[in-house]
């Protein structure tokens, strides 16, 4: 039987502790190896969704409480990138305009998410949605390796200059394509990374702005969707909360240089870690 989440918010501190370390230690494990993942290179998703869905997380906050964590996940990737000035010089309220209209189309898509015929079904859909994003994830993790390899090696000289970058964000496919990638990240969010990665690249622009670019638009949609879920009632904060301080954790880990050496396995790792949880999850209904 799962644990009553939503008694969780009523719990002094303490309490609250001891409930966390009986019942949400699997996502504390979960969000640790997704913060390493994501660090290598996105798919954190693919595994804490089926962990929330495994651990009886009610359908109207999961999407929220995985929310929780990918939003303070994608902060630290955009300090990281400002540090090492390599985030495109656009500026200031054309990236407010541009992280404003991201943010939006995810709080749409957030809404979406809460509506009764995706509740009713969404134990079903999110297996069929993340193994979709699985297979969209092979490719870029195993047939574009050569090419993602290469970005470590990348500088500031590598980065596109602010007139083709402009270009390209005014372009009528970038903006539908930026629009329909927040929507999904409201709406599911798993491989959101690498289909703006994806998107930036397919524009002309090389890998390290696109990267760059891809953890801003990132970290938009994620802050539109949170807003919109925290709002709603729709997040158990301490577990949402909990967890992403594992994220974190397994996110600096995995900037250092020996899991970089090592992604091929992570990733492999990742692929049989999602598989057997989404297995476990629709054994429920055999």
């Amino acid at each position: 039987m799962s644990p009553d989440w939503l008694a969780l918010e009523s719990l002094s501190f303490t309490e609250s502790l001891v409930f966390l370390a009986t019942y949400a230690w699997p996502l504390f494990v979960a969000a640790a190896i997704a913060g390493l993942v994501d660090s290598i290179g996105g798919g954190g998703g693919l595994i804490t969704i089926p962990t929330f869905l495994n651990l009886g997380v009610p359908a109207p906050l999961l999407l929220g409480c995985n929310k929780c964590v990918s939003t303070l996940g994608s902060l630290p990737a955009v300090l990281r990138y400002r540090r090492a000035r390599l985030l495109p010089d656009l500026p200031r309220a054309r990236w407010v305009r541009l992280f404003i209209g991201a943010a939006l189309c995810s709080t749409v898509g957030a809404w979406l998410s809460q509506q009764k015929l995706i509740l009713d079904n969404l134990h079903f859909m999110v297996p069929v949605l993340l193994f979709s994003v699985m297979g969209f994830m092979l490719k870029r993790w195993f047939w574009d390796e050569r090419r993602m390899k290469r970005v470590a090696t990348l500088g500031p000289a590598d980065v596109d200059p602010v007139h083709p970058i402009e270009v390209a964000l005014r372009r009528p496919t970038a903006r539908t394509g930026i629009a329909g990638i927040a929507l999904y990240d409201g709406l599911f969010g798993p491989g959101t990374g690498t289909f703006f990665l994806t998107l930036f690249e397919g524009l002309g622009l090389k890998t390290v702005s696109a990267n760059a670019i891809t953890k801003i638009f990132n970290l938009a949609s994620n802050t539109g969707a949170i807003v919109w879920f925290g709002l709603h009632g729709k997040v158990i904060w301490p577990l949402g909360l909990s967890g992403a301080v594992f994220y974190l954790c397994g996110n600096y880990i995995g900037a250092g240089l020996v899991l970089r050496r090592g992604q091929g396995l992570v990733r492999v790792v990742v692929l049989l870690a999602t598989s057997g949880l989404l297995i476990k999850h629709l054994l429920r209904y055999v």
